[in-house]
């Protein structure tokens, strides 16, 4: 098998050199919080120290028990920003072949809604979900569950959601208002996750750059991006509700805004996509919350 080498590898930077994640973890570390991973792919009987519950919504089970995907990595960036939480995997996200992709959608959001229900009635503290936007036509069935899930205290983070209750996390480029949202993002993420690596995905980095083709993001990258962004605020989130239980999902969002820190100059490979102004810094806000 091929060599996997990265140039300048350890002047990348990371979730701890961008959020001060390491620490944070002197401060808090999750202890006992609940938080829900929506999502699919799991493998939860493989990997069973990561969950303390599983619970599928789809015609598919092997997705929360033995497959290995998307919802697996969700949960082990979980598992790194707040190691001491406990982490649901809830199976409800399916992409089915033979069905048109209105079909999927109306499935995918029918099951997000089974799913944010079960969130509420097993009183689970923080919900994450990172794939498509909520099409505007599922919204009217949608969002009424998510104002339910708001009503009881429990903090969502979506990504691709402006919904006014949900803490959305953008990554660390400015936001462009042409994308369609009605209002802009709550905090920025670092975009990047080295934390999983994919033989697959490096080949075809490996391929552009002799070619000399331009890195995108997603497939063209060595490493996960977009999606990790949500898990990690997740799991700031509930570093926050392990040092003080009595914070609710409104004054988790201002402490925050209000701790966070603007990045303005280029970074080494961020591809220059800075600046970006609402930087969460989790040693900062956990500071502000034990003072």
């Amino acid at each position: 098998m091929e060599d996997f080498f990265f140039g300048h590898a350890n002047l990348r930077d990371t979730y701890d050199t961008v959020h001060h994640v390491r620490a944070a973890h002197e401060l808090a570390r999750g202890k006992g919080v609940k938080v829900g991973v929506i999502d699919w792919l799991f493998a939860l009987e493989k990997h069973p120290h990561l969950y303390k519950q599983g619970v599928s919504f789809t015609r598919v089970s092997d997705h929360l028990h033995q497959e290995e995907g998307h919802g697996l990595w969700m949960a082990a960036v979980l598992n790194e920003i707040a190691p001491e939480c406990e982490i649901y995997a809830i199976n409800a996200v399916l992409y089915e072949d033979g069905i048109s992709f209105e079909d999927q959608q109306a499935r995918r959001s029918q099951h997000l809604v089974h799913a944010i229900d079960w969130a509420i009635q097993n009183q689970l503290d923080i919900l994450t979900y990172s794939h498509a936007r909520i099409p505007d036509e599922f919204k009217p069935y949608v969002y009424p569950a998510m104002e339910r899930a708001h009503e009881q205290g429990i903090l969502m983070t979506f990504i691709h959601n402006d919904h006014s209750h949900n803490l959305w996390p953008y990554a660390c480029y400015p936001y462009k208002p042409e994308q369609g949202f009605q209002r802009e993002p709550d905090v920025n993420i670092f975009h990047f996750d080295y934390n999983i690596l994919l033989p697959r995905t490096y080949q075809r980095y490996r391929e552009a750059v002799d070619k000399g083709e331009p890195i995108r993001s997603g497939n063209d990258l060595p490493y996960f991006s977009f999606s990790s962004m949500s898990p990690v605020l997740a799991g700031f989130a509930a570093l926050l509700k392990s040092a003080d239980s009595r914070l609710t999902t409104t004054s988790i969002k201002s402490l925050l805004e209000e701790t966070s820190y603007s990045i303005t100059a280029t970074r080494p490979n961020w591809y220059e996509l800075n600046p970006c102004p609402r930087v969460v810094d989790i040693r900062r806000a956990l500071e502000y919350v034990r003072s």
